[in-house]
Formats: C-alpha cells, sequence, structure tokens
C-alpha cells in the first residue's frame, strides 16, 4: 500500500511562464486565396503556459488524490495571471500556435496545424514589474520542488528560484523539466551539486537530440534506447545527467527511456552502481509513427508525463513508483492528443481552446501500464559488470528484445504465431510492419526502416532525376523482392510498377540497353518503377561481377547511352539483388585486390544509398540463429493469410489458422526449405486445400512431390510424430524403465532400489524416465534419425551404430541436468534420502559400469518406440544435425 504522509506535502511549482495564444481557424478559413469571404472564421484563445499550466495540471492532479482519500497537499505557485494579458504585453514571453480540427476516429478534434513561434520578453526577467515570476507563500520546507527551466531566463537567476532550492538542509525532492540546451546553465550547476540524489529529470528527446549528441530515430526500439543510454553515460557534454537518481527522455506518445540510479524499490543506490537503463515502447510503432496515424500537433506532452511522475513523488516520496509515473503520464499523452484540446463551446465557431486539465488529471489517476517495459542491455560491447538485482547476466554484443523475452520454448511459440499471429504470441517484443511484411527480426526492422526512409525523401522530391539504388542481399528465394515492394508500396500506393530482370540471364551488356528502356516507358505513364535486378553479382564473360561497371553510369548519372544518344531514366527506385553474396558484408570479399578494383566494387557501393541483409526461413548456417524458426513462423502464417485464407475463423476476435498439429510441426521442424520461402508458398499451392476449411493429413502431397521443396520423408515424419503426453508419455516411460531394469546385472538387480514396477517409484524417478523419452526425438534428430510409424516391414539396420557413444553422453549429460536440477549433489556413495549420487560426474570421469547403462538405454531406443506402433530410419541426408 501506498506511504501517505499525515502532514500536508508542500509542492512548489515554478519556472519559466508563456502566455500562450491558441489561434483557432475555420474550416472556411483555410482557403489561402486572397478573397474576403465572410464566412470564413478564426479566433485567438489565451491560456497559461509553461510553469503555469503545468501547475495548474499538478493542483488538480492533487485534487484527485484529495478526494481519493490520498493525503492533503499545499500547492505553492507563481504568480501568472489567470486572466487574459495583451499580446504585446512584453513583460510575458507570447507564444503562438495555429489550431485546426483534425478528423479522427470518426470525431473532429481540435490539434495544431502549425507551431507558428515565440515571442520572447525583452524585459529582464528579475525586474519589479516580472514580481509575479517568484512563488507566492514560497516556503523553504517543500516536499517537492518541481521546475518548468524552457531556457527562458528563469534558470540563469537564483533570485526567482523557490526558497528550498538554497535553503541550508533543504532535502526535498526536485523534478526538473528541462528545455535544451540540457544539462548546461547555472540552475544546473546549482541542482547537481546539491541535489543529484533527489533529482529527477524529463526532457523531451528533441531537446536532447539538439545537444550535440547522436542518437537514431525511427530504426529500431533498441538502438534508440542504447543510443540515449550510451549518451547519457559516457558523452561529457551530457553525462552529468547520468548522475540523478532518474533521468527521463520522452519520445513522444510511443514511448519514453529512464536512466535511474535507484535500486528496485525506488530508493536511492550507491553512486559506484551502474545507472539501470528501461525502456518504455509501443511494441506496434516506432518513435514518430504513432503521430503518423493521428495526424496533428499537440501542445502539453512533456506537462502530462511530468505531472505523472509528480503524482507518484507526491503519493508515495518515501518510495514513489517512478515506473508507474512514466506509464501514467505516457497513456495521458495518448489521452490528450486523440481527445484534444477542450472547444469550450458547442459549435466550433464558438471555440475557446484550453487544455484539458481536469480529463488528464483524471487520466493520470487510473495507474494503468499501457505500454511495455524492456530493461536496456549495456551498449559497451564486452564490457564485464554484474546484473542488476533480479536481472539476469547478459552477454555483451547486438541486444534484441526478442532475444530477451523469448529464450526458450522457441516451437510453442512459433506454433501460436502460425496459428493465432504474431501480435497475439510474442508478447511486448517490437513489431516492423511494412504493408504485407511483418518481421520481428532487429536486423531486418532496422534495414527496413532505413530504407522506408530513405524511399520516402526520395519520393518527396518530384524532380529527381537520378535512380534512388539499395542492395538486398539474403540467400536464394528468401523474400527479398517482396520485402522492398511491400516497403514501396506502402509508402506510395497504387503509383509503383514493379519491373523484375534477371541479369543471370543476360548474355550481353546491350540487353541492360533494352531493359533500362523499359524503365523510361514506365515512367512516362506517370509510375515510379520499382526495378529490380535480380544476380547482379552474377559473372560476365567469365569475370566475377562483371556486370557491375556497366551500372554505374545509370546509377550516378540518371542515364544511358546508346550510340551517340543518351537517354535519361527519369525518378525510379533500382533494387540491386545479391545471387552470389548472401550479405552485404560478404559482397565482394572472393576476389582479389586487384581484382576488387577492376570490378569497380567500390565505385558500386558507393552510388548505393542502403541495404538489407534478409534472413530467410531457413537457419543461418554461419552463426547462431535459434530464432529462425520464429521467422519462419510468420512468413508461413502470411502465406496462409494470402493464399489459403479459408483455413481461418474468428476466435475471440482473432483470425485462427485450423491445422492439423502434425502438419504444422513439420512446416515449422523441417531442416531446410530448398528454394526459401518460394518452397513454402509450393507446398500451400500444391496441398489439396480447395473447398476444405482445415489444413488436414490428407491434403498434404505425396512424399515425391514434397522432395522438390524439402526432404519428403523428415516432413512426413514429423507430421507423423507422436506427441508425447499424456497415457502414450506414461507408456513409454514404463517402457524405458523396464529397459533399464532389464539392462542391469544379475547382481545390480538384487540390490538397486529402482528395480521394481514402474508405478511403484517415487515420482522424481518417474519424471527421469518421462524426462528420458521426451529426449528421444532430440537425439534421432542430432544423428540424421526420425520416428515414422511402423506400418510396413522396414529394412533391417544397425542402430545407433557409430553414434552409440556420443547419444550415450547425451543421455548422461541430460539425467545430470535433471538430477541437478531437482537439488541432486556427487557424493562417493549413493543416498537417495539425501539426493547424493555418485554417477553425477562427468561423462570423461564417469565409471564403464555407469556409462553401460546409459549405452543400453540408447539400444533401447527401437524397442521403446515400437510398444507405440513406431520405428526409427535414417533420412537420406548422411550428415548429422550437429
Amino acid at each position: 500500500m501506498a506511504h501517505v504522509k499525515l502532514t500536508p506535502q508542500t509542492v512548489v511549482i515554478t519556472g519559466d511562464v508563456t502566455m500562450d495564444w491558441h489561434v483557432a481557424r475555420g474550416e472556411h478559413a483555410k482557403d489561402r486565396a486572397p478573397v474576403w469571404n465572410p464566412s470564413a472564421w478564426t479566433r485567438a484563445c489565451w491560456q497559461r503556459g509553461g510553469a503555469a499550466l503545468l501547475a495548474d495540471l499538478i493542483e488538480a492532479v492533487a485534487e484527485e488524490l484529495r478526494q481519493d482519500g490520498q493525503g492533503g497537499y499545499s500547492i505553492r505557485q507563481t504568480g501568472a495571471p489567470r486572466d487574459s494579458v495583451c499580446p504585446r504585453d512584453d513583460q510575458y514571453h507570447h507564444s503562438y500556435a495555429l489550431w485546426s480540427l483534425f478528423s479522427d476516429a470518426k470525431k473532429q478534434v481540435w490539434r495544431v496545424e502549425e507551431f507558428l513561434g515565440l515571442d520572447q520578453s525583452q524585459a529582464d526577467a528579475a525586474s519589479t514589474v516580472g514580481e509575479w515570476k517568484r512563488v507566492v507563500d514560497d516556503t523553504p520546507d517543500a516536499d517537492l520542488v518541481v521546475l518548468d527551466d524552457a531556457n527562458l531566463g528563469f534558470r540563469d537567476h537564483p533570485d526567482l528560484w523557490p526558497q528550498a532550492l538554497t535553503a541550508d538542509g533543504a532535502r526535498p525532492w526536485i523534478l526538473l523539466k528541462i528545455a535544451q540546451p540540457v544539462a548546461l546553465g547555472t540552475l544546473w550547476d546549482h541542482l547537481r551539486e546539491k541535489f543529484t540524489e533527489r533529482l529527477v529529470v524529463i526532457m523531451p528527446i528533441n531537446d536532447l537530440r539538439l545537444t550535440a549528441v547522436q542518437i537514431s530515430q525511427g530504426l529500431s526500439w533498441e538502438r534508440t534506447a542504447q543510443d540515449i543510454a550510451w549518451e547519457l553515460v559516457h558523452n561529457p557534454l551530457v553525462n552529468s545527467l547520468a548522475r540523478c537518481a532518474c533521468v527521463v527522455v520522452s519520445l513522444g506518445p510511443a514511448g519514453a527511456v529512464a536512466l535511474s540510479r535507484l535500486d528496485e524499490k525506488d530508493e536511492p543506490a550507491k553512486e559506484s552502481a551502474a545507472p539501470r537503463c528501461s525502456l518504455f515502447f509501443d511494441p506496434k510503432v516506432i518513435e514518430g509513427m504513432w503521430e503518423q496515424d493521428h495526424p496533428g500537433g499537440m501542445i502539453g506532452y512533456t506537462t502530462c508525463l511530468t505531472a505523472g511522475i509528480a503524482r507518484q513523488l507526491m503519493l508515495s516520496p518515501e518510495q514513489p513508483d517512478l515506473h508507474q509515473g512514466i506509464q501514467s503520464g505516457l497513456a495521458a499523452m495518448r489521452t490528450l492528443h486523440l481527445e484534444g484540446y477542450d472547444q469550450g463551446g458547442a459549435a466550433a465557431t464558438e471555440a475557446r481552446l484550453s487544455f484539458p486539465t481536469g480529463r488528464i488529471a483524471q487520466e493520470l489517476a487510473k495507474d494503468v501500464a499501457p505500454f511495455a517495459v524492456a530493461e536496456v542491455q549495456d551498449p559497451v560491447r564486452f564490457r564485464d559488470r554484474p546484473a542488476a538485482a533480479g536481472q539476469k547476466a547478459r552477454e555483451g554484443g547486438f541486444w534484441t528484445i526478442l532475444e530477451d523475452r523469448y529464450r526458450e520454448n522457441l516451437d510453442q511459440v512459433a506454433r501460436r504465431i502460425v496459428l493465432e499471429g504474431a501480435e497475439a504470441a510474442l508478447q511486448d517484443v517490437p513489431l516492423g510492419r511494412f504493408g504485407y511484411l511483418l518481421t520481428v527480426d532487429r536486423r531486418e526492422i532496422e534495414s527496413f526502416r532505413s530504407i522506408r526512409t530513405l524511399v520516402s525523401e526520395y519520393l518527396s522530391q518530384a524532380r529527381q532525376k537520378r535512380p534512388l539504388s539499395i542492395a538486398v542481399f539474403g540467400p536464394p528465394r528468401s523474400g527479398k523482392s517482396f520485402g522492398v515492394t511491400q516497403v514501396a508500396n506502402s509508402l506510395a500506393p497504387g503509383e509503383i510498377e514493379v519491373l523484375e530482370f534477371n541479369i543471370s540471364q543476360f548474355e550481353a551488356p546491350d540487353e541492360l540497353g533494352d531493359a533500362l528502356h523499359q524503365v523510361r516507358d514506365v515512367n512516362l505513364t506517370g509510375k515510379i518503377p520499382l526495378v529490380f535486378w535480380d544476380e547482379f553479382d552474377t559473372p560476365l564473360a567469365g569475370k566475377s561481377v562483371g556486370w557491375l561497371r556497366y551500372f554505374l553510369a545509370p546509377m550516378q548519372d540518371g542515364s544511358f547511352r546508346e550510340g551517340q544518344i543518351v537517354h535519361p531514366i527519369g525518378r525510379s527506385i533500382f533494387v540491386f539483388a545479391g545471387g552470389t553474396s548472401h550479405r552485404m558484408e560478404s559482397f565482394g570479399q572472393g576476389l582479389e585486390p586487384g581484382e576488387f578494383r577492376a570490378a569497380k566494387v567500390p565505385d558500386f557501393i558507393s552510388r548505393l544509398k542502403g541495404y538489407v541483409n534478409i534472413m530467410g526461413p531457413n537457419r543461418q548456417l554461419d552463426t547462431a540463429d535459434p530464432h529462425h524458426i520464429i521467422r519462419r513462423a510468420i512468413i508461413l502464417r502470411s502465406i496462409f493469410q494470402r493464399n489459403a485464407s479459408q483455413l481461418f475463423h474468428k476466435q475471440d476476435g482473432k483470425d485462427v489458422l485450423d491445422i492439423d498439429s502434425g502438419v504444422l510441426r513439420a512446416f515449422l521442424e523441417t531442416r531446410e526449405y530448398k528454394h526459401g520461402i518460394r518452397s513454402m508458398e509450393s507446398i500451400v499451392a500444391i496441398s489439396l486445400l480447395s473447398g476444405k476449411a482445415s489444413f488436414e493429413r490428407s491434403s498434404l502431397p505425396s512424399e515425391t512431390q514434397l522432395d522438390l521443396h524439402v526432404d519428403g520423408q523428415e516432413f512426413l515424419a514429423l507430421v507423423q510424430q507422436m506427441d508425447l503426453e499424456g497415457e502414450l508419455l506414461r507408456k513409454l516411460a514404463e517402457a524405458n524403465h523396464e529397459l533399464f531394469c532389464e539392462g542391469l546385472s544379475a547382481e545390480e538387480r538384487k540390490t538397486h532400489t529402482s528395480v521394481r514396477p514402474f508405478a511403484e517409484l517415487p515420482e522424481e524417478e518417474k519424471e527421469q524416465n518421462r524426462g528420458a523419452v521426451r529426449d528421444i526425438p532430440n537425439k534421432l534428430a542430432r544423428i540424421g534419425y526420425v520416428m515414422i510409424p511402423a506400418r510396413s516391414d522396414e529394412p533391417p539396420f544397425e542402430f545407433p551404430g557409430p553414434h552409440l557413444d556420443q547419444l550415450a553422453e547425451m543421455e548422461h549429460e541430460r539425467w545430470m541436468q535433471q538430477k541437478i536440477q531437482a537439488g541432486w549433489r556427487h557424493a562417493a556413495v549413493t543416498d537417495k534420502e539425501k539426493k547424493l549420487h555418485s554417477a553425477l560426474l562427468p561423462w570423461n570421469e564417469l565409471p564403464d559400469e555407469e556409462k553401460k547403462k546409459d549405452e543400453n538405454l540408447v539400444r533401447a531406443i527401437p524397442r521403446i518406440l515400437a510398444t507405440a506402433g513406431y520405428t526409427v530410419v535414417k533420412l537420406r541426408d548422411e550428415g548429422a544435425q550437429e
């Protein structure tokens, strides 16, 4: 329960004050023609802004708390006027914005159409005429001081500061809302010297960006958060911020980043402790994207966030929940934007625009948490430091929220993605959606968003004469053209025409000219050609990447030559899709230095404006890639949505796919699709799904047809693979136990305590047998075997052949891990009551008689499976799965 101070808390709010002028404009007034129109109307509305607006909102928050029985509060603020002032009164800063009605969710909302600027006062900030700038009934005993520093004079005039900042022994919480330049000025120097452990700083991201820092925008949540964390901790121009109790960087209605030196209980941690960085984010969007879906600007975002944090400092000053304050503040931002400013009249023509103070105070009181939260990995790679309390130690390197959230049971997550969709299955994971393309891979998200920015900027400039050149790399048929096409179409729907040319089918450079003529023809129709040059890195006349030199002039000059005639290409997007290089980083690596330059590789790369590395549905062989099954699941659901939509039905508001569990397992777990995404599409296309509402096993094509796209035998074996659970699991576990006992020597059977019927075993030993059975598919896959129904006489074979030692060691490691997790320890003599066991040793230290027990269990696998009507067969691929 929140701690409530018995005596009234004193909250002082002061800082830079503005007089906000909201110029409301009607629809008719938007006609820019210089013609008098008596029906057009415009109205100027006045409101206190800056620190005065923040004080009014915190006053409303205090009233909500009082009505809810959460204590009493004495709010002290400046004497800023509450009645309209003259816009020519030079003692005030006057801020102007043009407001219009925007249509959003079938209603009209007042939002900012244009920020017109600031008419800054030229009067001396501390002059007698400015007495209203001082706090009325100020006190040195404030519990919370809220400062709005907009760099309009307050920061440089200590005589305007509240008494609590200069009084001896005063230790209030200081909540500083700051504008650029940040971490500068007399006020900042004083606060960081006197109140570091009690100082909470809030700033918009753009104010931080304007202070000589480098922070990415709109690529990925991980990149933005780590950029902010690095700048705050390591950039000498702003790293004094990192010494505060907490610094919060607002990313608008999409999220925020908090760097905190408070411990898990939001109490000051040791100064030597590394700050804890948290990201608050909306998984469906990125910075700036939410506002694009809800056009129009807004005044008061950071005011909402500041009031949300102030509420927590008021509610529980000894142990404030700052995370909840950030969540509430972000939610209030969205409410402010969606609802807009209060109109103040029944009709728009009677508009008296004002900040919706009461409505926002009510929103802040809800204590909702609609945003996902992720602990941000230290961006300094390979830096060793202890994990924060409650956190797992992380390895340095490339951090992704997906891998943080989902490290285990990826097969179950993938199944749910296919059945219910990524949004339902992947909770609090950033999603990158571009038209019909969805990806959760951070590398792909960043690449596609970078390309989207490039294409958007290019399309906004109608007079472009040179093509925009982009490269796309990935395994064959990994969806290279699909991704870029979706990005382009999402930006300019109906304006793009796709052209594809496979360079490997060209015999001579003259054919490139024919292709470029087709590009020109599309341009003449008024559409923008999106041109894919597939396998552009193919050899020409025996020379590696020999085609590159012929692309240089079109890329650089936007034209091509035929004889003496130069043809302009016009505005177009060139996409170079690699055929031999799977990544940009490996492009041209096989060439000798002289050959590299002679092939014009550096000249070609210098003309590219961006690139994307596509991962595709298969596991990357040159790197750890456990999440390939997640990519595959997303691709598979997209294929079903586009090509077999009749298989979906509504369930609890979600589109759920109706597919046999074995068929789904095969699609997800088959080792390789021979032709990438095209193979996945082909299997769906040749399956018997016409007129069916469910994908049944009988709908699959034959093994020989499957062989064109996957290993047909393996695929069908996965379809028929047993679901090891329930009664089947019990039956196989019992068989495993009986065969274990059978493998013991006659002397061992007399003394071994496990020699008894399965039903009489302790639960822990039953679970050991169940664990051994569950691990059978894993062992088989490791050496290239699968389980299939024993429906005909299979040819005799030797199992496990040369893999006996490998599988026996795997079984011993599995057994040891299960024992250790259950609390067992090694001892020279086994004592089951004390959970001691003599066999808890590494494989190479295990006595031969113990190794023999594991070997017997491995040899018994075919007999165990036979009790359920299954056998094992070796796949045609002789290579074992490592």
